[in-house]
C-alpha cells in the first residue's frame, strides 16, 4: 500500500478496499471487544451489508493475543472472500494468507504482508492525543459511501470510550444534527460520559464482562438492528438490546459495590492524588477496566491505579487511569519507567490509560515504584 500522508487518505485506501466488495461475498471481521472496537464493527457491518447483502461474521477477541491457530482454520473453514481486523494490534503476518486489511491506531510496527494491508493513523500522526479511534474512522467511511445513514450516535460511543470527544466534534455535530434529543450541554469528554453516550459505552461493555465472546457479539447486533434508533438501544427495545441490558444490570450492580468499596478500603495518596484500590474476586470479566473507569469519574482529579485477581495467584491485570482535563502526566512514560524498576512488569496503552500484567510476588515493588515515578 502506498504511503499514507494523512487521514484523508487513509479513509480513502479503507474505502477503495470495500468497494472491492461483491454481492454474496462472505466477510469476516474480526474485532477488539471493547466500545470502540464493537461500534465500528457495528459501523463496519452497516457498509459491508449493503455493499454485499450479508452481515459479517463476527469475531470479537481481547486482543493479539487470542489470536490462534484454532481461530485462524476457524476462520480458514469459512474461506472467507475478504477478512478485516479492528481495532487490534494485530501483525499482518499472521493473517496473511486471507486478503482484506487491519485497521488499527495503537503504537506498533507493523507493515502490510500477502494480502493483509496495515492501516495506522499513526504512520503519519505522531502526536497521541491527535490520533482518532476506529469507530471515528470506520463512521467518516461509512458516511462518504452512505450519507443516508445515521448512524452517528454509535460512533460517539466509541469515541468516548477511547477520550477522544474533542479531537473528534465533527461526529458530535453530527449527532446533535440526528438526534438533538441525546445532546444537554457542550461538547466536551466530561460531560459526553455524564450523558447517555457514557451509560452507552457501559452497556456496550457489559456484554464482554458478563458473556465474553458471546456477549460482545451481543452488543454488536445491538447496535446494529438499533443503528437509526438509539432510545431502543438504551431502553432494551429489541431483541439484542434486551439481553444487552440484562448484563448491564449485573455489572451495574457489581459497579456500584465496588464503588463503595473504595471510599472504605483504597489507599489515597493525597499528595500526589492516587487512588490504589484492589478489587474482591468476581465472576465478571474485565471489572478492573471498567472499575477504573467508574473511579476515574468520580474522583477526576486523581490517578487511579486498580488491582484486579482475574488471572489466579501468580499474576495481577492492573488498570490505571487518569482524566486528561485534570492531569497532564502522561501514563506511558510513568509505565516505562516502572519497568526498569520491576522486570516482571508487562504492558502498555494510551496517555490516559494503561492495562499492566506484573507477578504477584512483585506487586508491592510495582506499586511503591508506580507511585514514586508520579
Amino acid at each position: 500500500m502506498r504511503a499514507l500522508k494523512n487521514l484523508n487518505d487513509l479513509l480513502e485506501a479503507i474505502e477503495g478496499e470495500l468497494r472491492n466488495l461483491k454481492e454474496s461475498d462472505t466477510v469476516c471481521l474480526i474485532h477488539h471487544d471493547d466500545g470502540d472496537g464493537c461500534s465500528s464493527a457495528a459501523l463496519f457491518s452497516i457498509i459491508v451489508t449493503r455493499l454485499t447483502g450479508i452481515a459479517p461474521i463476527f469475531f470479537p477477541i481481547r486482543g493479539p493475543n487470542n489470536i490462534t491457530y484454532k481461530l485462524v482454520n476457524q476462520i480458514k473453514t469459512i474461506s472467507p472472500d475478504y477478512l478485516f481486523t479492528l481495532d487490534v494490534s494485530l501483525e499482518p503476518i499472521k493473517l496473511s494468507i486471507f486478503r482484506g486489511f487491519v485497521l488499527d491506531h495503537h503504537l506498533t510496527d507493523f507493515h502490510d504482508a500477502g494480502g493483509m494491508m496495515y492501516i495506522n493513523p499513526r504512520s503519519f500522526e505522531k502526536e497521541d492525543d491527535k490520533v482518532v479511534p476506529t469507530s471515528y474512522m470506520i463512521y467518516k467511511v461509512l458516511k462518504a459511501m452512505y450519507p443516508d445513514e445515521k448512524a452517528s450516535w454509535v460512533a460517539g460511543i466509541g469515541i468516548t470510550e477511547d477520550h477522544r470527544v474533542e479531537l473528534c466534534r465533527d461526529v458530535f455535530e453530527d449527532i446533535k444534527a440526528d438526534y438533538p434529543d441525546l445532546f444537554e450541554g457542550e461538547i466536551s469528554q466530561i460531560n459526553m460520559e455524564k450523558s447517555v453516550f457514557g451509560r452507552a459505552w457501559d452497556i456496550v461493555r457489559a456484554g464482554r464482562m458478563v458473556r465474553k465472546t458471546d456477549g460482545a457479539k451481543t452488543a454488536v447486533e445491538a447496535l446494529v438492528e438499533t443503528k437509526n434508533r438509539p432510545d431502543k438501544f438504551l431502553n432494551g427495545l429489541t431483541q439484542h438490546s434486551f439481553a444487552l441490558m440484562r448484563f448491564y444490570s449485573k455489572v451495574a450492580f457489581e459497579t456500584q459495590y465496588s464503588l463503595s468499596e473504595v471510599r472504605e478500603r483504597g489507599k489515597f495518596y493525597r499528595d500526589k492524588k492516587v487512588i490504589i484500590f484492589e478489587t474482591k474476586p468476581s465472576r465478571i470479566n474485565a471489572l478492573t477496566s471498567f472499575i477504573a473507569d467508574k473511579i476515574r469519574q468520580e474522583y477526576p482529579d486523581y490517578i487511579i491505579c486498580v488491582v484486579g485477581s482475574e488471572y489466579g495467584l501468580e499474576k495481577r491485570k492492573i488498570s490505571v487511569r487518569l482524566e486528561q482535563s485534570k492531569r497532564k502526566e502522561n501514563l506511558v512514560d510513568i509505565l516505562e519507567k516502572v519497568k526498569k524498576e520491576v522486570p516482571s512488569v508487562k504492558g502498555g496503552g494510551h496517555q490516559s490509560a494503561i492495562g499492566i500484567f506484573v507477578d504477584y510476588n512483585d506487586l508491592d515493588d510495582f506499586l511503591k515504584e508506580f507511585v514514586a515515578a508520579i
